[in-house]
């Protein structure tokens, strides 16, 4: 039987585009219009599975967690050498060599706090019509690590996604946290595996299939593009 691909990143396209009010971010109608005019484009090219060029900010989320992991190797970067002449071709240099001294100590901080752990584990799970994926960053010992680089940081910024969950039931595990780097401050997020935790998912995956399936335009593709393969 085939059953639909439910990952993070789908369920946060989906949660951007169809549960913001861009007009109470943007007081001005036009921006606030032609943001929600790209968030459309966005979950459409979401479900579609549209490949796109990887964004200087993704880059930058990218150079960070390696540096993390080879920190947590024992390689640290090489001093002299300057994130600009790096970034301009010089090669086999550590990826901590791409951030700058209070970037490079955040990337110290996390490394100490997931070192030992195991990296770039696949987790999914069959629940119903659903198969729920996700690959994380770092499991160490009973809890999972998911780092992030951002430009800013609030609280709770990741209380809506469902990653934190998804993983948890996947992996069997109770424990998840969130290791965010803005740059100059390493903030964290926990989560703990609820016992209601799978129907509170499943609810919201319900919630994403029943608005897609109510848009021929957006469920032409999810049925073609989001069944998960044998």
């Amino acid at each position: 039987m085939s059953k639909f691909l439910i990952t993070p990143s789908l369920y946060n396209s989906f949660l951007y585009y169809a549960m913001t009010d861009f007009n109470s971010i943007w007081e001005d109608p036009e921006k606030a219009a032609e943001a929600e005019k790209n968030a459309y484009q966005d979950w459409l090219d979401c479900l579609n599975k549209v490949r796109k060029p990887t964004t200087e900010v993704q880059q930058r989320g990218i150079n960070f967690e390696n540096a993390v992991y080879e920190l947590t190797q024992g390689i640290e970067r090489i001093e002299g050498i300057n994130a600009e002449a790096t970034a301009q071709g010089v090669s086999e240099l550590p990826a901590s060599n791409l951030l700058d001294d209070a970037e490079y100590a955040t990337a110290q901080e996390i490394a100490e706090k997931v070192k030992g752990g195991l990296w770039q584990e696949v987790l999914t799970k069959d629940v119903g019509d659903y198969l729920l994926y996700g690959k994380s960053d770092v499991i160490r010992r009973d809890k999972i690590f998911d780092i992030k680089r951002v430009n800013s940081y609030e609280v709770g910024k990741y209380q809506k996604s469902i990653q934190h969950s998804i993983y948890m039931e996947c992996a069997g595990i109770e424990h998840f946290e969130y290791l965010i780097s803005n740059g100059k401050t390493v903030y964290s997020e926990y989560y703990h595996r609820e016992p209601n935790n799978l129907d509170r998912l499943i609810g919201k995956i319900d919630n994403m299939v029943n608005f897609i399936a109510g848009t021929p335009e957006f469920f032409r593709p999810f049925k073609q593009n989001w069944i998960a393969r044998e």
